[in-house]
């Protein structure tokens, strides 16, 4: 059963092709940026030595609050508990679109040097899939409006190609 969104009714969400998919994506990062926008704390710039509380105090919290604007959308983002990259500590979520694709959300990189986030529409019978996946190059910062407006940034410039 397909779940209809309450802020945008007139979409077919049963039809979404991976482009529009990642707009979806972009319009809940959107309300999630506007909540977000503080003032930073400039005595905690410094990241943690363990990777753990990084992803702990700043990558849960960010997708955390990005989960609650997906599900205004209709979307359900959950973290894949069974995933543990035990060099990075980045975490993996599955997002469940509306209309029923799941896209896979992976987070890989070495910390605390590198940070991507790879988005990659879930084929029947695999993990990922390289044909319609996206990149994203993203900033590795105490700050979770700095690691916000990355991924932003970086899928609005999918967007663009």
């Amino acid at each position: 059963m397909a779940m209809a969104s309450s802020l945008r009714p007139d979409r077919d969400v049963n039809n979404m092709n991976f482009n529009a998919q990642v707009d979806e994506m972009l319009t809940a990062l959107r309300h999630t940026h506007a909540r977000l926008l503080a003032p930073v704390d400039h005595q905690q710039l410094l990241l943690p030595t363990d990777p753990e509380i990084f992803v702990e105090d700043i990558m849960h919290y960010v997708m955390d609050e990005w989960r609650d604007d997906l599900r205004k959308e209709g979307h359900v983002l959950e973290q894949v508990t069974s995933w543990k990259d035990a060099e990075s500590h980045y975490p993996r979520y599955g997002l469940r679109m509306a209309g029923g694709d799941v896209l896979d959300i992976l987070f890989t990189g070495t910390y605390p040097e590198t940070l991507f986030m790879h988005v990659s529409k879930a084929m029947p019978g695999q993990i990922f899939s390289d044909a319609k996946a996206v990149q994203v190059p993203l900033r590795v910062s105490n700050d979770p409006g700095a690691l916000l407006y990355s991924i932003l940034g970086g899928l609005k410039e999918f967007g663009k190609a």
